[in-house]
C-alpha cells in the first residue's frame, strides 16, 4: 500500500516539475499500479482472493482515471482527486471487513501525516 501511495505522490511531484510531460512520458501501467496495491494489501490486511479480485478491478479503474487526470501535463484538478479518492474509499469499505477497513484507514491516516496532509 505505501508503494502505491509513493508511486502517487512521487508521480505528483514529476509532474509538478515538469509540466509539459504528460502520463505516458513516464510509462506507468495501471495494471500494474493497480496490483501492487493489492499485494501489499494481502500481506498488510490478509485479504482473500474474492477481495483482491475486486480490489484489483477497483484499483485499476482508479488508476486509469488518475493517469487521464494527468493527461495534458501540469497538476490535475486537486478537487477532482479527493473526490475520486473518496468514492474509491466508499468502495474499499464495502470490500474490507470491519476490522480490515480500521487498519487500513489507520495506514491511511499513517500515510497523510507523512506526507504532511497529502491526499
Amino acid at each position: 500500500m505505501k508503494r502505491f501511495f509513493f508511486a502517487i505522490m512521487a508521480a505528483v511531484m514529476m509532474f509538478v516539475a515538469a509540466p509539459k510531460a504528460s502520463a505516458q512520458d513516464f510509462n506507468f501501467d495501471p495494471a500494474q499500479m493497480a496490483q501492487m496495491r493489492v499485494d501489499q494489501m494481502k500481506e498488510s490486511l490478509k485479504i482473500d482472493k474474492d477481495q483482491a479480485a475486486k480490489l484489483l478491478d477497483l484499483f485499476k479503474k482508479q488508476s486509469e482515471e488518475m493517469m487521464k487526470m494527468f493527461e495534458g501535463g501540469g497538476m490535475p484538478d486537486m478537487s477532482k482527486m479527493e473526490e475520486n479518492m473518496k468514492k474509491q474509499d466508499e468502495q474499499i469499505k464495502k470490500i474490507l471487513t470491519a476490522d480490515q477497513y480500521k487498519k487500513y484507514a489507520e495506514e491511511q491516516k499513517k500515510m497523510r501525516e507523512q506526507f504532511g496532509g497529502g491526499f
